[in-house]
């Protein structure tokens, strides 16, 4: 009697055991495809110059650096650039009346600079002219496909800005 219910116990075990260890096994699969999946959304939306780079944090040169939350964005579709990135630290040059500090792109069409020549490491970099005001900014775009970015800006008024910030695949639904 004894040994039936040690052979049941045992053929039990075994049958959890291995249902346990194939479920763990779907499931493993299913988090790499879902991963891949995200990582190839990703790569489409670089590749196609279409995203939104959502602002975390604000490196100005000579200054502390300041976390944001979601309070600035750069919209790059195609060629068209849209964001307001506040400008923080030393200007060689006066502003004068309504002209401001900050980087402005207003919906502006640019000629975008691509470079995916490190594309196999997971690297995309964007680099265009532009902005408002009486100098314009030199903007440089290091983004990844595991969805960091980091944000280079420059003028020729001396004045320099970093940024990090996450890409954000758009709903093209809106």
């Amino acid at each position: 009697m004894k040994s039936i219910k040690l052979l049941c116990f045992i053929a039990l075990a075994a049958v959890l055991t291995t249902s346990c260890g194939a479920s763990y096994q779907e499931s493993k699969q299913r988090r790499a495809a879902a991963h891949e999946a995200e990582r190839q959304a990703m790569v489409n939306a670089l590749e196609n110059c279409d995203f939104v780079l959502d602002i975390t944090a604000i490196i100005p040169r000579g200054y502390p650096s300041r976390v944001t939350t979601g309070e600035y964005k750069i919209t790059l579709k195609n060629d068209v650039v849209d964001t307001r990135l506040p400008f923080i630290g030393d200007s060689h040059e006066a502003a004068y009346g309504n002209d401001e500090l900050s980087i402005v792109f207003k919906n502006e069409k640019v000629n975008v600079i691509k470079d995916f020549a490190d594309a196999s490491k997971g690297e995309y970099r964007y680099q265009f002219k532009g902005g408002e005001g009486p100098s314009k900014w030199t903007v440089s775009i290091r983004a990844y496909d595991n969805g960091a970015a980091a944000i280079s800006c420059s003028n020729t008024g001396g004045r320099f800005m970093s940024y990090n910030a996450n890409v954000v695949i758009p709903d093209n639904n809106e």
